[in-house]
């Protein structure tokens, strides 16, 4: 089965392009955050707040490494193997090392504390793409054949045109003003058993909790990926999936306070006491507690102290030399990975579902957008005649975007530590009159057709690159 082409070659110059998230951020959270994020600033497409921290480890990377896999599954329908594993995993933590080294962070901004947090990073991607490897991709390969991996489209919420619906490029060619949702499939899957279809989306998170997983059931989110699929693929989509991937929180040590923060995932660290050689060499335990094999409930002891998996290299560790033996070219983190109990790795990599598509619940939800998106129109639109003669910090404008988008005031849902990244222009920190100087640059699109409009109507370049989504 190949996928038809769903994404316009020539840039939709005249199209109203939106998307879940902002959908989602404008009626779940906050008008004045989508207002900002996607629609504000000298380009129109919105703000975001300039990246000066190292990047950490993100869902880029993962949805880079399942791309990667399911990419090679759907083309040769077997997994890969070790080496073709190994070498996809080194590519993606490869990528986001230059994304350091891009920034500066292992050159003249490097230091101790720093350093230690990229080889973090790295080891947790590595970690999360083994995690996927091992768990996860041999139940798919059994359950399923892979037919569409990252799939790039739009679905007409309205058309003003005449154009097919399923023919993007006619919408294009004719300067359609119509609106469509810009969707971007992970993975779509057809039982061997049968002819429906399984849609699966990749998730990280770093607060796994039953209220984290139980929200998916009521999210029209996995639905709306599914659009169009029985008319592209010929095939009904008939089971949604959440691949979950547990990066684990970010925090300090509460033994150590003082410590850098640290990303308590069992996926980097372990917990080690050191050797006394020659009398005993080094011991390392999986987790602070775990379950095992056995069933028995087990702890580590006051001597094991956490401690970060790449250290394992410089270990005397008798299971890991004996692996080292057999197999040299095994990094840390694979043969960490291999090695953690079930009870740990079920936490960092987890399956929710079968979840059934809710169609009368998809309906209202389209209609709702196409009402949502035209209100959109109308309020940027005044907002545009307004700022002819009013200037963005000009109380007749701020007023009027009170008015129009209001703020919901809810800009520290996770802590202050996780706020909302426009806190310092809706509160009026100093410099908020001018966001693009003080801390904040033109949001870059990250759905292919959205940047083609952008680049096409010479608001962005050409070379801008996909930008990280978290920092420290």
């Amino acid at each position: 089965m190949t996928t038809p082409t769903a994404t316009p070659t020539d840039p939709p110059l005249t199209i109203w392009l939106t998307d879940r998230t902002r959908y989602k951020l404008g009626t779940a959270r906050c008008p004045r955050a989508r207002y900002l994020g996607f629609h504000a600033g000298p380009t129109g497409y919105g703000f975001t707040a300039r990246r000066e921290s190292l990047p950490l480890a993100t869902g880029i990377s993962a949805h880079h490494g399942l791309e990667a896999f399911a990419r090679h599954m759907a083309a040769h329908d077997q997994l890969p193997n070790l080496h073709e594993t190994r070498a996809i995993i080194t590519e993606v933590c490869d990528e986001y090392i230059a994304r350091v080294d891009a920034r500066g962070f292992r050159g003249i901004l490097g230091s101790a504390q720093t350093t230690e947090t990229i080889v973090e990073q790295a080891t947790l991607i590595s970690g999360l793409l083994w995690a996927l490897r091992l768990k996860f991709l041999p139940w798919l390969h059994e359950t399923y054949k892979v037919v569409v991996v990252e799939s790039e489209r739009l679905h007409f919420l309205e058309c003003a045109c005449g154009a097919p619906r399923l023919d993007p490029s006619e919408h294009v060619r004719r300067g359609c003003a119509g609106k469509a949702l810009m969707l971007r499939t992970d993975l779509l899957a057809q039982r061997r058993s049968g002819n429906s279809l399984a849609y699966f989306e990749c998730k990280t998170t770093g607060w796994e909790s039953d209220a984290w997983a139980e929200q998916w059931e009521t999210d029209p989110q996995l639905a709306l990926g599914t659009l169009d699929a029985d008319a592209l693929w010929q095939r009904e989509v008939t089971e949604l999936y959440i691949i979950g991937l547990s990066k684990g929180a970010r925090k300090r040590d509460k033994y150590d306070p003082d410590e850098r923060k640290k990303q308590m995932s069992a996926l980097c660290y372990g917990y080690l006491r050191p050797g006394n050689p020659p009398m005993a060499p080094d011991d390392w335990l999986p987790s602070y507690e775990w379950v095992n094999a056995e069933g028995e409930t087990k702890h580590a002891s006051r001597a094991h102290k956490r401690t970060g998996v790449w250290q394992l290299a410089e270990s005397d560790w008798p299971t890991w030399r004996a692996y080292q033996a057999q197999d040299p070219a095994m990094s840390a983190a694979e043969f960490w990975v291999r090695n953690l109990p079930t009870s740990v790795l079920d936490r960092c990599c987890f399956l929710l579902g079968p979840m059934n598509r809710q169609d009368h619940q998809l309906r209202a939800t389209l209609r709702g957008m196409q009402a949502e998106e035209t209100r959109w129109q109308e309020i940027l639109w005044r907002l545009y005649e307004l700022q002819q003669d009013h200037p963005w910090a000009s109380e007749i404008f701020q007023s009027e975007l009170d008015r129009l988008v209001p703020c919901s005031w809810a800009c520290r849902p996770f802590g202050k530590e996780h706020q909302c990244e426009f806190v310092g222009i809706c509160h009026r920190h100093q410099g908020w009159e001018d966001p693009i100087a003080n801390g904040y640059q033109p949001r870059l699109p990250h759905h292919v057709p959205e940047l083609q409009q952008a680049v096409a109507r010479g608001l962005l370049t050409a070379e801008a690159a996909e930008p990280d989504e978290e920092v420290e």
